[in-house]
């Protein structure tokens, strides 16, 4: 992914990154979920200044989960809801994955293009791109979750199981100088995603594992791990919302979460207060975090927070 400094905060929230100057018309197409939720998948191409648009109605706390595979590096996606300013997300800032609770009821569009470099060469991306659409209450909450990653020499097998009844997830690493225990953790929702990084850019990598609980207004949680100094694992804190109460205003969880280079990226929808009836305002709070050292292991500290 790109690294994310204060420049490229305004290019996220810009509705289009590569060529909004051209006036060739895009693909669009409408896609259509039976009772209003479900899964579709496209293989399609894009050339130059051409791109695709995927236009989906969705209702306020409604999960969005779009995976794309383009064979181009330089092809991303963005997310934008109709008559809105900016973009709900940004693939060149954030790569080829979402998934977030949408923040209103409306139409919502997924865009497929080319940097502005590669449309101006004329180049193609053939890609693979999947939209699933679930119920805040219908996610599916026993997915099997099994996936290895590799950085800088250590490798992680992460992995949902259960135990006497009760959902945990492992971690396994490997390549540890000193301590290579599978670490266990209680699973109180479902993994989401899992990504590996090196915030405090020390060399040695960090373990990232996102979940999220079925239902609306309930929060996403995260496992996180670092390797210290590629010797053994110590676990990462994230403070709880409600101690910061610039973060806390009008939240009520249906956070998700990503790795952008040397950040951690927290999301979530804002309600008008923190009452169970309060509506929401339509509008989504970003939180980003740097790692850094505590006085008894690795924290997560706010770092920037954005309202759009």
């Amino acid at each position: 992914m790109n690294i994310w400094l204060g420049a490229a905060l305004a290019a996220l929230l810009s509705l289009s990154a590569h060529a909004a100057t051209t006036d060739i018309s895009p693909r669009i197409q409408q896609v259509n979920y039976k009772s209003g939720y479900g899964s579709v998948q496209f293989k399609q191409s894009i050339k130059g200044y051409k791109t695709a648009e995927y236009k989906l109605n969705a209702k306020a706390g409604q999960i969005l989960t779009v995976d794309f595979k383009p064979t181009n590096t330089s092809a991303y996606f963005n997310i934008t809801a109709k008559n809105s300013d900016y973009a709900l997300f940004n693939g060149s800032m954030m790569g080829n994955h979402f998934l977030g609770s949408l923040p209103a009821d409306g139409e919502y569009t997924v865009q497929v293009y080319l940097m502005r470099n590669a449309a101006r060469r004329n180049e193609v991306a053939d890609y693979a791109i999947s939209l699933s659409l679930a119920n805040g209450d219908a996610v599916d909450n026993n997915a099997a979750f099994d996936q290895n990653l590799e950085l800088q020499g250590i490798h992680f097998h992460v992995k949902a199981d259960q135990v006497d009844g009760k959902s945990i997830v492992r971690i396994e690493p490997k390549g540890l100088e000193i301590d290579n225990t599978v670490q266990t953790r209680p699973l109180n929702g479902n993994i989401v995603r899992a990504e590996i990084g090196d915030l405090n850019n020390d060399g040695s990598p960090e373990i990232y594992i996102f979940t999220r609980t079925p239902g609306r207004s309930m929060p996403g949680e995260l496992i996180a791990y670092s390797a210290n100094n590629k010797k053994s694992l110590s676990e990462i804190y994230l403070p709880p919302i409600s101690e910061n109460p610039k973060i806390a205003d009008g939240y009520q969880g249906e956070d998700s979460f990503a790795v952008v280079e040397n950040t951690l990226v927290q999301r979530f929808p804002v309600y008008n207060n923190a009452d169970a009836g309060a509506g929401r305002t339509g509008k989504m709070r970003q939180v980003q975090y740097k790692l850094v050292a505590g006085e008894a292991g690795w924290i997560l500290r706010e770092d920037k927070v954005t309202e759009y």
